[in-house]
């Protein structure tokens, strides 16, 4: 397979946390401080925008291999985040233990996409959000972006729609669940939804093994 990772690395927009900006503004209630789980590293350039962002909350980055991050690029605010290599499948964290988990173009090309929201779900704390942000699965260029991310990225990539992503959300217990577009670009080819967790949602102990985060892990 042809390797674009690195060519799309060097792009101005893997550096671009403009998604995040946007993103973050749609969850109402979340903690001046909150304890944030974003899945997919990648350079962490997102990461150390978030530890800015909210300088007295607390960032766990999290992806499956770390080959990407760049941390003598990064300015960190007065916490840095916590980089975690695991699989999201599989989140190494206590159950009600985040107040969000975001996953921001990392969705698509993520395996076991069911188990991921299930996994999302059980660390959210009652209340919390998760925040999915990606190519939306009914824009025109769905189907180039996924031959291009099976040639030079990953084979397991798939634009979602909003209705997909509904019934995995629900499928997991989530609530308030919505789609979002920019003003004005309804439809677009990128889309944020957001999901929370019900208070009092009871939480499956047993969906993935509970182990201390904060500290980079094994595969």
């Amino acid at each position: 397979m042809l390797n674009l990772k690195k060519v799309f690395a060097r792009l101005p927009v893997a550096r671009s946390t403009r998604a995040y900006e946007f993103g973050l503004d749609l969850l109402p209630g979340l903690p001046a401080a909150p304890r944030l789980l974003e899945i997919g590293t990648g350079q962490g350039y997102s990461a150390a925008w978030l530890s800015r962002r909210f300088p007295q909350g607390q960032v766990l980055s999290l992806d499956i291999q770390r080959t990407c991050l760049k941390r003598e690029n990064l300015a960190f605010g007065p916490r840095r985040p916590d980089f975690i290599q695991a699989t999201a499948p599989s989140l190494p964290l206590a159950a009600a233990s985040c107040d969000a988990v975001l996953l921001v173009m990392t969705f698509h090309c993520l395996p076991a996409p069911q188990q991921v929201i299930h996994e999302a779900a059980r660390v959210l704390r009652p209340g919390g959000w998760l925040l999915l942000a990606d190519v939306n699965g009914q824009h025109w260029l769905k189907t180039p972006f996924e031959w291009v991310e099976h040639i030079g990225i990953s084979p397991l990539t798939k634009a979602y729609t909003a209705g997909e992503i509904d019934a995995l959300c629900q499928h997991a217990g989530l609530s308030q669940r919505q789609a979002h577009w920019r003003p004005g670009k309804e439809g677009g080819f990128m889309m944020w939804f957001t999901a929370r967790k019900p208070e009092g949602h009871t939480i499956d102990a047993q969906a993935a093994p509970i182990t201390p985060p904060g500290r980079s892990q094994g595969l």
